[in-house]
C-alpha cells in the first residue's frame, strides 16, 4: 500500500472511528488519491461500514472514481448503499439538477450561511473539486455519466440482498430510476445502462451485444469484477410467498415504462417520427407508391446509424419481454385495462403482482414492435386477426380521448405512428369485413374514421398525415354498407371545420363513384323479377342520382357570400370539387346516370346565368389579390388561383 504518512493510511480504523475517518476522507480525497482509496476499500469490514457514505463523494470524481464506486457496490452494506444510490438518482431528477448535499447547502444559505454558488441547470453536471474540501474545481461529470455509474452499482447491489422481501428494495430503486431516465432517454449509453440493469435483474443468460462507442466519461466494464461480499444482514428465511412473481411484475412494469419514455423522447429527423412503423409498412404494402430514385424510409433505417439504432434498441426491449415472460396477451390485456393502477399515487410499496401497473403506452409500443418484427422483418407471429380487430377498435378512445377533443392530433408522434401502424396492420386482416358487417360495430367504425381523418388534417408530420389519410380511406371503403360510407362523407362535408379534410372527403366520393361505376357498367339497373337476382343487382348508392342529390349542397358551394379570407381558405376544397366535377362531365354516362341537373347543379349550357362554374369564376375574379397589371399577392395564392382558373376553363369547355 502507499506511504504510511498519507492521511488516508494514518487514520485508518482503529486509529479513528468510522465516522471520523469519513470526515478525513472528505477533506483529503483528491483524484490522485483514488488509486489508494481503491486499495483501501478492499477491506470488506471497512467498506461495509463506510461505503454507503462514500457514494456522494465519489460520484463527482467520475470517471476516475468508477472502480471505487464498484468496490462500494461489491463490498459495502448492500441495503445501505442501495438507499444512498436511490437518493442520488432522485437528486439527478431534481429541477435544479443538484444533489441531495446541494439541497442541504441551499437550505443553509436561506438561513444566512455562506454557500458556494451552484451551477445552472443547463450545465447538467456536478462541479468536481480538486479534492472534496478544496475550493478549486474542474468541470464535473455529466448527468448521463452519473446516471450510468449509479445504475451499474444497482446491477451489483440487487443480487447481493438476501431477505424475505427483496421486492421492497427493487420497487424503491426502480421508481427512482424512471424519472431520471425520462430526461436522458435519448442518450445511447443511458438506455444501454437501463437495459443492462433489466437484463441482469431478470437473470437472463443472453449474451450482451458488443459495446457501442461511448459518448460519456464512464468506461464500459470490459473485465469480470471480483466476487461480491455476502449480505452482512442476510437472513436464513426463504422468500415470502409471491415474491418471485412480484419481482417479475416489477421488472415487466419497469420495462413498459422505459419503452414509453424512450419512444416518447425520439426526435423527428427528416420526417421520420419515432420508428416510422406506419410509413415503412405502407412502403412494403404499396411499393408502387414509392417515388423512383428517392430513398425509402425503410432504406433510411438500414443505412443511417441513428435510425438503425432505434430499431436495435426496441429490438432489445422486445427480447426482454420474452425473458420476463411478458406475452402478447399480457400486453393486450394491459391496453384494455383502466388506468386506475397507473394513476395511483400512493407511497405504499406493492405487496402483490396484481398491484403493479404496466404502462399502457409502453405496452402499445411493445405490441407494435412485435407486429412490426413480424410484418417488416418476417419474425414469427401467433396473433389472430380477430384479436387484432377487437384490440384496435377498442383502444383509440383510451389513448386519444373523444374525437371532439381539442388536443386530438397533438399527441406524441410516436403514439400516432404506432396507432396508424396498428390500423394498417389490422386492415390487412381477412376478418375485417366480417367485423364491420356487424351493426353493433358501426359506432366503432364511425369513431375510428373521425380519429384518423382529423389526424390526417392536423398532425404536424407530413408523413403521418399521408398515412392517416390513406388509412381513413381504406377503412371507409372497407365498410360493406354504402349508406354508412355516404353518411360519413356527407357528415365530413357538412360539419368538418378543416378545409383540407373536406377536400379529402371529395376524394373519397370520387373513389366511391369510380368503384361503383366501372367501365362498361349499364346506365340503369337491371330490374329482374326474382328476389335473388334483385339482391345481386341492386346498384350502389354511388351509382344513382341520390348520391349527388344528397351531397350537392355541400359540394358545389357558391362563393357569393364569402369574404376574401374565406374564399382563400376554400381554395383547396374548390380544386377538389372541380376535379370531381370534371370527372362527372367527362366519364362516359356519368353525367346522365348521376343526373347533375336533377341534383340542382346548373350547367353552363342550360341557359342559366347562375351556373356553379360562373359563380365560382366570378368569385375568383372578385377576390384576386392584385390590381390591373399587377402580379398575384402571394406565391401560394397565385398558384392556387392559376389552378382554379385552369380547372374552371376545362370544366366550361366540357359543359358546352
Amino acid at each position: 500500500m502507499a506511504n504510511n504518512d498519507n492521511p488516508l493510511i494514518k487514520a485508518l480504523p482503529p486509529a479513528v472511528d468510522y465516522l471520523s475517518y469519513l470526515t478525513i476522507l472528505e477533506y483529503n480525497l483528491t483524484l490522485e488519491q483514488l488509486p489508494l482509496l481503491h486499495d483501501i476499500l478492499q477491506d470488506t469490514t471497512l467498506t461495509a461500514n463506510i461505503g454507503w457514505d462514500l457514494v456522494h463523494l465519489l460520484l463527482p470524481l467520475l470517471p476516475e472514481s468508477q472502480s471505487c464506486l464498484q468496490d462500494v457496490a461489491r463490498l459495502g452494506n448492500p441495503r445501505e448503499v442501495i438507499l444512498k444510490v436511490t437518493e442520488l438518482l432522485e437528486a439527478l431528477n431534481a429541477p435544479d439538477g443538484n444533489t441531495v448535499e446541494d439541497d442541504e447547502e441551499n437550505e443553509d444559505q436561506l438561513e444566512g450561511r455562506d454557500s458556494q454558488e451552484r451551477p445552472d441547470e443547463e450545465d447538467a453536471s456536478l462541479p468536481v473539486p480538486g479534492h472534496v474540501g478544496d475550493s478549486t474545481a474542474r468541470e464535473g461529470p455529466s448527468r448521463v455519466s452519473q446516471f450510468i455509474a449509479l445504475l451499474d452499482m444497482l446491477v451489483i447491489l440487487h443480487p447481493r440482498i438476501k431477505t424475505k422481501y427483496p421486492s421492497r428494495f427493487l420497487s424503491t430503486s426502480l421508481q427512482a430510476v424512471l424519472p431520471a431516465f425520462a430526461t436522458l432517454a435519448l442518450d445511447t449509453d443511458a438506455i444501454d445502462a437501463v437495459l443492462r440493469l433489466i437484463n441482469t435483474l431478470a437473470g437472463t443468460k443472453r449474451p450482451r451485444l458488443p459495446p457501442r462507442s461511448s459518448s460519456t466519461q464512464v468506461p464500459t466494464r470490459a473485465v469480470q469484477l471480483p466476487p461480491a461480499a455476502p449480505d452482512p444482514e442476510a437472513t436464513e428465511e426463504s422468500l415470502a410467498p409471491g415474491e418471485t412473481a412480484l419481482k417479475e411484475k416489477l421488472l415487466q412494469s419497469f420495462l413498459t415504462f422505459v419503452a414509453e419514455g424512450y419512444m416518447s423522447s425520439l426526435p423527428v429527423d427528416d420526417d421520420t417520427p419515432a420508428l416510422s412503423w406506419s410509413t415503412r409498412l405502407l412502403e412494403q404494402l404499396y411499393p408502387e407508391k414509392n417515388i423512383p430514385g428517392k430513398r425509402t424510409i425503410r432504406k433510411a433505417f438500414e443505412e443511417i446509424e441513428a435510425l438503425h439504432r432505434r430499431d436495435s434498441t426496441i429490438g432489445q426491449m422486445l427480447a426482454l419481454t420474452r425473458d420476463l415472460n411478458l406475452a402478447l396477451g399480457d400486453l393486450r390485456r394491459a391496453l384494455n385495462e383502466s388506468d386506475t393502477l397507473a394513476n395511483d399515487e400512493s407511497d405504499e410499496l406493492p405487496t402483490s403482482a396484481s398491484e403493479v401497473p404496466l404502462s399502457r403506452p409502453g405496452c402499445l409500443y411493445l405490441l407494435c414492435a412485435s407486429y412490426a418484427s413480424a410484418v417488416l422483418f418476417d419474425a414469427p407471429s401467433k396473433e389472430s386477426p380477430e384479436t387484432k380487430n377487437a384490440t384496435f377498435f377498442s383502444l383509440l378512445s383510451d389513448f386519444l380521448g373523444p374525437p371532439s377533443s381539442s388536443t386530438l392530433g397533438s399527441e406524441s408522434l410516436a403514439l400516432i405512428d404506432s396507432l396508424l401502424f396498428f390500423g394498417h396492420y389490422t386492415l390487412q386482416s381477412n376478418d375485417l369485413r366480417s367485423f364491420l358487417e356487424r351493426p353493433e360495430n358501426d359506432p366503432a367504425f364511425t369513431q375510428t374514421l373521425q380519429y384518423f381523418s382529423i389526424i390526417s388534417a392536423i398532425t404536424p408530420s407530413a408523413a403521418l398525415r399521408y398515412v392517416a389519410h390513406l388509412l381513413t380511406s381504406k377503412i371507409l371503403h372497407a365498410h360493406p354498407n354504402d349508406l354508412m360510407r355516404l353518411s360519413f362523407i356527407k357528415d365530413t362535408l357538412q360539419h368538418c371545420p378543416y378545409e383540407n379534410l373536406k377536400a379529402s372527403a371529395v376524394g373519397w366520393l370520387k373513389d366511391e363513384i369510380l368503384t361503383a361505376n366501372p367501365p362498361g357498367a349499364p346506365n340503369t339497373p337491371n330490374n329482374s323479377s326474382t328476389e335473388e337476382t334483385k339482391e345481386k343487382t341492386i346498384p350502389s348508392i354511388f351509382a344513382t342520382p341520390t348520391c349527388i342529390a344528397t351531397l350537392a349542397p355541400h359540394l358545389f358551394l357558391s362563393p357569393a357570400k364569402m369574404d376574401k379570407d374565406e374564399f382563400y381558405a376554400h381554395e383547396g376544397f374548390f380544386l377538389a370539387a372541380l376535379n370531381l366535377y370534371y370527372l362527372l362531365l367527362t366519364k362516359e354516362g356519368l353525367n346522365e346516370k348521376l343526373d347533375l341537373p336533377g341534383a340542382g347543379v346548373q350547367l353552363e349550357g342550360s341557359g342559366a346565368d347562375d351556373g356553379w362554374l360562373s359563380l365560382l369564376d366570378k368569385g375568383l375574379r372578385n377576390f384576386e389579390d392584385r390590381g390591373p397589371g399587377e402580379e398575384r399577392g402571394t406565391v401560394e395564392n397565385g398558384m392556387h388561383m392559376n389552378l382554379l382558373e385552369g380547372m374552371i376553363a376545362m370544366c366550361k369547355d366540357k359543359e358546352t
